[in-house]
């Protein structure tokens, strides 16, 4: 099939620039290129030594070399340098590497003929203790409320109760705790799970970092039950005699406490009773109940009584 002058035009104009791209890399390849390489970065720490900062990911290295040997950076995982801790100890808790230390550690680990221009961060000053971690309870600053129709069923659950902190001899003998960052959520219709970190120490390293945190909620169910009458503070040798002897109580309760026992309790006081009073009644009262029920009442407010003596 015979080419259009149209064809013929995008093909010689794809032509010269295969042609320059060529020309191009070969000139590129064969001359100095400047070009900003990611290193990651890490120190080999004794098992005793804790960093009190954190030490970067990784260093920023801005590295001069032919273009033909940062096919090598583009192909090829850069080289992680691995950083001797002895090596930038200065024995009282600094950990210090400066400029002309930080680019004779990456030659070791780059193209040997590559120049290292600059490395970023400049420097790495960190400090460090080997003393023995403290052990501190964890303080929780979390408000976390359910919809409408929904409870907390239960106490918050940790992780864990107590944390590690690192840091020199006056910071830990000041430290007695260590407090969550805050966390408020409404409006919840499940267990909320979550991961929460601490505030900070200033001069201090917290192990772990966080934790996770569970907060039980469940569905509210109405539901009734009669429940047994118990008199309180009546004096030894005195009876009382209650009609009727139980009461229907009714509630919201969570759906999975639905068929226990309702742990609910209804009492009358001994010390209530007022002989004045005509009509023998006395005030029928709650007494004990689950934190986690809601709407809780009684179906008569008072019962009648009999007092026998023994």
């Amino acid at each position: 099939m015979k080419e259009s002058p149209r064809t013929r035009s995008i093909l010689l104009y794809l032509s010269f620039v295969g042609i320059s791209a060529i020309f191009w890399s070969f000139l590129t390849f064969n001359s100095d290129v400047q070009l900003d390489v990611e290193v990651p970065v890490e120190m080999n720490l004794p098992e005793n030594v804790h960093l009190l900062a954190k030490m970067p990911d990784s260093l920023t290295v801005t590295v001069k070399d032919r273009g033909y040997r940062f096919l090598s950076y583009m192909f090829n995982k850069t080289p992680k340098l691995t950083l001797r801790f002895n090596d930038y100890s200065d024995g009282n808790s600094l950990i210090k590497i400066d400029q002309s230390h930080l680019k004779k550690a990456l030659a070791r680990v780059l193209n040997k003929n590559a120049t290292i221009v600059s490395v970023l961060p400049e420097s790495i000053n960190i400090k460090y203790t080997d003393l023995p971690g403290k052990k501190v309870p964890i303080k929780t600053d979390i408000i976390a409320e359910p919809r409408e129709g929904y409870t907390l069923y239960g106490a918050l659950i940790l992780s864990q109760d107590s944390v590690f902190v690192f840091s020199d001899a006056k910071t830990l003998s000041e430290v007695n705790e260590v407090y969550t960052h805050h966390i408020e959520v409404d409006d919840l219709t499940d267990t909320l799970r979550r991961k929460v970190h601490f505030q900070a120490i200033t001069g201090a390293i917290i192990e772990p970092g966080g934790i996770d945190i569970m907060v039980p909620i469940e569905k509210l169910q109405s539901q009734s039950r009669d429940v047994k009458i118990v008199v309180r503070n009546a004096p030894a040798g005195i009876k009382m005699l209650l009609f009727p002897s139980d009461v229907e109580v009714s509630y919201r309760a969570p759906i999975s406490r639905i068929k226990d026992d309702p742990g609910i309790t209804v009492v009358v006081d001994y010390n209530e009773v007022d002989n004045s009073t005509p009509g023998n009644k006395v005030k029928v009262m709650i007494g004990e109940m689950p934190a986690s029920y809601q709407d809780v009442k009684l179906s008569r407010d008072s019962v009648e009584y009999i007092i026998e003596k023994h």
